[in-house]
C-alpha cells in the first residue's frame, strides 16, 4: 500500500503542481480578475462533470476490482454517461445564463466541453484503478496533467482569449490520457478495442427508444444513481465552496481570484488524502476487515496537524513567490487548517462508501453540512468578506469529517478491526 500511495503522491503532485503553475502564469500575465473568472468557470463545469460522471470513479473501480473484467463494465459506464450528458449539458448552460455573469458565460461553456471529455476519459482511469495498477496509473496522471498545463500555458503566452486557453489545456491533457490508458487496458482484454466512444451505440439506442423512451431511461438512470450524483455534487461543493459561493453572490472577480489563489495550495495539500482514498477504495472493496478506527484517527492527526501548521507559517512567502496577491495570504493561513479534517474524511469515506448502509447516510450528512455552510456564508460574507468564507470552509470540512467518522465507527471498537463476512461484501 505504501508504494501505491507514494506513486499517487508523485503523480498527483506533478499533475497539481503543473496546474498550479498554469494558474500562477495566468495570474501573473492577466491579473487576479481573469484568474477569478477562470476559477469560477472551471468550478461550475466541474459540477457538470460530476453529474455526468455519477461517481463512476468510485463504483467502476469497485466493480472492476471485484470482477476483474473491464470491457463490459466500461461500456455500461460510458453509455450511461451519454444519457446523463444529454440531460446535464442543456441544464448546465441554462443555469449559467441565469446566474447573470456575462464575463463567465463563454469560458464556462468551453469548460463544460472539456469536463465532459474528462469524464469519459476518467472511466478509463477508474478501470485501471480497479485492476490495482496504481503505479502505472500514477505515471499516466503525472505525464498527461503536465501536458495539459503546458498546453494552457502556451495558449496563454500566445495571447489567446480565455475560452481558447481552457480548450487547449483540457485537450492537451485528455487526448494523450485517452490514447495511453486505452493501450494499457487492452493488455487485459486483447480482443477488445478500448478507444471506442460508444457514440454509435448511443445514437442507435436513442433511435430505438425514441423521445419518451430516452426520457424514461434517463429517469431510471437518475433514480439508480441519484445518491452517487448527489455525493459527487457535494464533493465539488466542499472542494470549490468559496469560488462557487463568491461567484454566485456576484463578488468582484479580484475577490474570487484571491480566494482561488489560496485555494490552489489547499488543492496541493489534498493530494495526500486523495492518494490514500484512491488506493484504499478498491482494497476495502476486497477486504473491508482491514479498516481500523484508531489507524484512521492516528494517521489523520499525524499528517494533517503538522501540515497545516507549516502552511500557516509559510503562507506569506508562498503567496509572494507565486501569485503575488496579498489578500490571499490570510485566507491561505486559515484554509490550511482544513487538512486534518480532509485527511480524516477521505480515510473514513474509502471504507464507508463500500456499503449501502453508509452511502446514503454520508450523502445526507454532507448535504446538511454544506447547506449550513452556504447559509452561514450568506450572513458572514457581507460583513467580513472572503476571510469569513475561508473560515466557514474549514468548519464545514471539520464537521463533515467528524460525522463520517462517527458513522463508520459506531460498530468499530477502538481496539478492534471490523470483521465482515465474504458473502456480505459480495452483495455490494
Amino acid at each position: 500500500m505504501v508504494r501505491s500511495v507514494g506513486a499517487f503522491l508523485v503523480a498527483d503532485g506533478l499533475g497539481i503542481v503543473s496546474v498550479v503553475l498554469f494558474s500562477i502564469v495566468l495570474a501573473r500575465t492577466r491579473g487576479a480578475d481573469e484568474l477569478g473568472v477562470f476559477s469560477f468557470s472551471m468550478a461550475q463545469a466541474l459540477l457538470l462533470q460530476m453529474f455526468v460522471d455519477a461517481n463512476f470513479a468510485v463504483t467502476l473501480a469497485q466493480e472492476v476490482a471485484r470482477t476483474g473484467k473491464v470491457a463490459a463494465s466500461l461500456r455500461d459506464a460510458q453509455l450511461t454517461k451519454w444519457y446523463l450528458a444529454v440531460v446535464g449539458l442543456p441544464v448546465g448552460i441554462g443555469l449559467t445564463l441565469l446566474v447573470g455573469r456575462s464575463d463567465a458565460v463563454v469560458p464556462t461553456v468551453a469548460a463544460f466541453v472539456i469536463m465532459l471529455v474528462h469524464s469519459f476519459v476518467g472511466s478509463y482511469a477508474a478501470a485501471l484503478q480497479g485492476l490495482g495498477k496504481m503505479t502505472l496509473l500514477g505515471t499516466v496522471i503525472a505525464v498527461t496533467s503536465t501536458a495539459g498545463a503546458l498546453g494552457g500555458i502556451v495558449a496563454l503566452l500566445l495571447g489567446y482569449p480565455l475560452f481558447v486557453v481552457i480548450l487547449a489545456q483540457g485537450l492537451a491533457n485528455a487526448i494523450p490520457a485517452w490514447v495511453w490508458l486505452g493501450s494499457i487496458l487492452r493488455r487485459w482484454e486483447p480482443g477488445w478495442f478500448p478507444w471506442r466512444t460508444y457514440v454509435g451505440e448511443f445514437l442507435r439506442d436513442v433511435a430505438t427508444r425514441r423521445l419518451w423512451g430516452v426520457c424514461g431511461h434517463s429517469v431510471r438512470v437518475l433514480r439508480e444513481r441519484w445518491y452517487w450524483i448527489a455525493f459527487s455534487f457535494l464533493t465539488v461543493g466542499y472542494a470549490r465552496f468559496g469560488v462557487l459561493f463568491l461567484g454566485w453572490m456576484g463578488a468582484a472577480p479580484a475577490v474570487i481570484g484571491a480566494y482561488s489563489a489560496a485555494q490552489r495550495f489547499v488543492v496541493v495539500l489534498r493530494i495526500l488524502p486523495n492518494a490514500f482514498f484512491r488506493v484504499l477504495l478498491p482494497q476495502f472493496a476486497r477486504e473491508p476487515g482491514r479498516f481500523s478506527l484508531l489507524w484512521t484517527v492516528g494517521v489523520s492527526s499525524a499528517v494533517g496537524i503538522p501540515g497545516a501548521a507549516v502552511v500557516a507559517a509559510l503562507a506569506p512567502w508562498l503567496i509572494e513567490q507565486t501569485f503575488r496577491i496579498p489578500e490571499a495570504v490570510t485566507m491561505l493561513q486559515v484554509m490550511g487548517w482544513a487538512l486534518p479534517a480532509v485527511m480524516l474524511s477521505h480515510l473514513a469515506e474509502a471504507y464507508g462508501l463500500t456499503f449501502r448502509r453508509y452511502q446514503r447516510l454520508i450523502v445526507v450528512w454532507a448535504a446538511i453540512v454544506l447547506g449550513c455552510g452556504f447559509l452561514a456564508a450568506t450572513v458572514a460574507f457581507p460583513q467580513w468578506g472572503g476571510l469569513a468564507v475561508a473560515a466557514i470552509y474549514v468548519g464545514m470540512e471539520s464537521l463533515y469529517a467528524l460525522g463520517v467518522l462517527g458513522m463508520v465507527g459506531v460498530r468499530c471498537p477502538q481496539r478492534e478491526v471490523i470483521p465482515l463476512p465474504e458473502e456480505h461484501v459480495a452483495r455490494f
